[in-house]
């Protein structure tokens, strides 16, 4: 079944190169492109999707290539996602359920077309976790494998950086006795940690202060952009450009406010001794202390957005038509993105009927509704809290599911905390949940292995690592 699902899943990655060629170039993508060829550390964002990019351009500076190598680099998230869960007795037709969305979900398909760093992201982490959990009792070698590629993920995104907790949650449940456990969190921590260091050593070489990126403080303040009343607390003068004038209610969306808007940040001049970064970040803190309800509301309004039926803009929101295939019926070039194509192959984005037309309508039907992956979650809850003596198959360990859809989640809540929400920062629910909920599914109701129950039926009376969560 997984065969025919990965053929599927190829046939219709053709007919997407068929119908929207060379590749989606908007959003960060251009962004990434000039990084690409100008490599140095950003005080905006973190490069690592960049330095994949100069490598792949070094082949061909065509963004067609791009697109194609993620695609396969989709397909690949799926294989690795199916071989874990085979390798934790899963059967076949639940593991090929438990990474369909990977296979053939609308937005998926759209961000492995465009230039974006979503993908790789994904990717990684996936990495990292099928190595950690490879074995029932992971060695030190494997946690710094795995340390290592989740390093690259937060150099990828830098949301990622909270990911190593859910390493640790593995290496501290799997692994076989104390020692073995201290020793691969160590291995897996450490290992995380260097990649790191060294990137922000290369980032104090250019800007003076030892970081990532410095834009903490921007997306705190496009956070507040959605509920902040200015009338509510005290702002310094310096700052009282950054407060939206629109009324509550009708404004646009936070990365225009961030980003776009000439009237709030375009000439924003902060006083002596602060940067750019703390004046934005000062402002959100003023916000929120000021109205910390207000502020709490509208995060959990847009956590709860992940679980709407239809992937459409509410409340200020009014991208998601960048995640959709039926966003790109009329497309033009911009002063953003036209350069972005003629540097890169030369050839601008065309539509092409029918694959293009096929895939408008496909965008809307072929897609994870957001309440069946709140069932999904649910699934997962109830396997968690199972005892292992009523499961039917107490050889699938519940704490790789949860750490599965724990990472999804908190990679989904945290921009919601921090930035703002957009649907294309949900991908990691729809890769990580289906597949931590098919490992909930075979723990319940799934038959084990024959391997697997004569282990079950000598070592019935003792606690697997696997099972101690």
């Amino acid at each position: 079944m997984f065969g025919v699902a990965v053929l599927l899943g190829i046939a219709v990655r053709v007919v997407v190169m068929l119908g929207f060629f060379p590749a989606f170039v908007y959003s960060d993508g251009p962004t990434y492109l000039d990084l690409s060829e100008h490599l140095a550390p950003s005080q905006e964002r973190v490069v690592g999707y960049a330095v994949v990019l100069k490598v792949l351009l070094w082949v061909t500076d065509q963004v067609w290539f791009v697109a194609v190598v993620q695609h396969v680099l989709g397909l690949l998230t799926a294989v690795i996602g199916y071989a874990l869960l085979r390798r934790w007795g899963v059967g076949p037709v639940v593991a090929t359920l438990g990474v369909l969305p990977v296979l053939f979900d609308g937005m998926q398909l759209v961000l492995e077309h465009s230039v974006l760093a979503d993908v790789v992201f994904d990717l990684l982490l996936l990495v990292a976790v099928a190595i950690l959990a490879w074995r029932r009792s992971p060695r030190v070698p494997a946690a710094a494998l795995a340390g290592l590629a989740l390093g690259a993920a937060a150099l990828t995104k830098i949301a990622g950086g909270p990911v190593i907790l859910g390493a640790v949650v593995l290496c501290l449940v799997l692994a076989a006795g104390w020692r073995m456990k201290l020793l691969t969190t160590l291995a897996v921590c450490v290992a995380f940690v260097v990649p790191l260091l060294g990137y922000a050593a290369w980032y104090h070489s250019v800007h003076g202060v030892y970081a990532l990126s410095e834009s903490g403080g921007r997306a705190k303040y496009m956070r507040t952009t959605g509920f902040v009343d200015c009338s509510r607390f005290v702002v310094p003068e310096y700052e009282q450009r950054l407060c939206p004038t629109t009324p509550v209610g009708q404004r646009y969306d936070p990365t225009f406010y961030g980003w776009h808007d000439p009237d709030n940040t375009h000439g924003l001049e902060p006083p002596k001794g602060m940067t750019l970064n703390q004046v934005f970040g000062d402002f959100a803190r003023r916000a929120i202390a000021a109205q910390p309800q207000t502020y709490r509301a509208i995060v959990w309004r847009d956590v709860k957005m992940t679980f709407a039926w239809h992937r459409w803009d509410d409340y200020e929101y009014s991208t998601s038509r960048k995640w959709m295939f039926d966003g790109y019926r009329a497309w033009l070039p911009t002063d953003y993105t036209g350069p972005a194509y003629r540097e890169h192959g030369g050839r601008l984005l065309t539509a092409k009927q029918p694959w293009s037309g096929f895939l408008w309508t496909y965008g809307g039907w072929v897609y994870l509704p957001g309440p069946v992956l709140l069932a999904l979650l649910a699934l997962v809850a109830i396997a968690t809290l199972w005892p292992s003596r009523w499961s039917r198959n107490p050889g699938v360990g519940r704490s790789l599911g949860f750490v599965l859809a724990a990472l999804g989640m908190g990679l989904v809540v945290i921009p919601d905390v921090t930035a703002q929400f957009t649907w294309r920062y949900v991908l990691p629910a729809f890769v990580l949940v289906p597949m931590a909920a098919a490992l909930a599914w075979a723990r319940l109701a799934g038959r084990p292995r024959p391997d697997e129950a004569r282990r079950i039926g000598r070592r019935a009376t003792e606690t697997r690592p696997s099972d101690r969560f």
